[in-house]
């Protein structure tokens, strides 16, 4: 059993993990400042990124020390021990947001309970909470899925896992990959399916662009900055009756599209066969 009391048991030192802007650098807390400017160690993901936000926030780091995700595992067990022989404050950073989430960090806390290294959190701005408040999309009930797998296969297999939930879905994607991931999702949920795509949260060029899949596939999309995708959730499907099928076919037909295509499109949006909509269709051709 672990019991951890950072404010009140640090006789074995103390870590932080102290989140950072997304964007705007006006949006470090006073508190994180104070951590950081106290730490006798800061550790981070990329000692290039963070030396220049330290240098822009007028801190100068006694010690600066490298821990990203390929090292996290060796480099936690050797920093924690440094933390408790000497009874240190060790401040760790990713490069944006909140450590631990979609970032290293999980495995800094997890060696820091096994060795009795008293750990607390500098809370502030992350991009997936951030992103669903400002979607608009019900906040009440998600799941956070981090960056898609990079693989077309894999990413449409793990989509496909996702299409029935019920719950708001969101992702991270880089830009180079937003319009292919938005495509595949497109197939997967359904063109009507509603979704806010974010880019570039608190910086100059924020930008949220709502509305259906179909809707937002066939806009331009600027491929520039870190990129949230929040998708509403599936709607519970109401049954539809013969005749409420038989005017969804003949608002289609006469829109040109085929009876092949209505069915295939009716069946995914609604409760019914694929195979009952073609039925009824050649019934009504008859």
């Amino acid at each position: 059993m672990i019991r951890n009391n950072p404010n009140q048991n640090k006789e074995n030192g103390l870590i932080g993990l102290v989140t950072t802007p997304i964007g705007n650098i006006d949006d470090i807390t006073l508190r994180a400042l104070r951590f950081l400017k106290e730490a006798d160690i800061i550790a981070c993901e990329d000692t290039r990124n963070t030396g220049l936000l330290l240098s822009r926030l007028n801190i100068k780091p006694k010690k600066l020390v490298s821990l990203y995700a390929q090292t996290e595992k060796k480099q936690s067990k050797e920093l924690v021990e440094e933390v408790k022989k000497g009874k240190l404050t060790l401040a760790y950073c990713s490069d944006a947001g909140m450590p631990g989430i979609s970032d290293p960090g999980a495995l800094l806390v997890q060696q820091a309970y096994e060795q009795g290294v008293a750990v607390t959190i500098l809370p502030g701005p992350t991009a997936s909470l951030s992103a669903l408040v400002l979607s608009g999309i019900d906040s009440a009930d998600f799941s956070f899925y981090g960056f898609l797998p990079t693989k077309d296969s894999q990413e449409k297999t793990f989509l496909s896992r996702l299409k029935d939930r019920e719950e708001t879905l969101i992702f991270y994607e880089s830009p180079k990959r937003i319009k292919k991931t938005l495509s595949l999702m497109e197939g997967i949920f359904g063109e009507y399916r509603e979704v806010s795509l974010i880019r570039e949260l608190t910086k100059i060029h924020e930008e949220v662009i709502h509305g259906t899949l179909k809707e937002i596939n066939s806009t331009s999309i600027e491929e520039k900055g870190e990129c949230v995708i929040v998708v509403k959730g599936e709607t519970k499907k109401e049954s539809l009756s013969e005749e409420e099928v038989k005017k969804l076919l003949k608002s289609g037909l006469k829109e040109g599209k085929t009876l092949s295509a209505l069915a295939k499109e009716i069946a995914s949006s609604y409760p019914i066969s694929k195979n009952e909509v073609y039925r009824i269709g050649l019934e009504m051709k008859k």
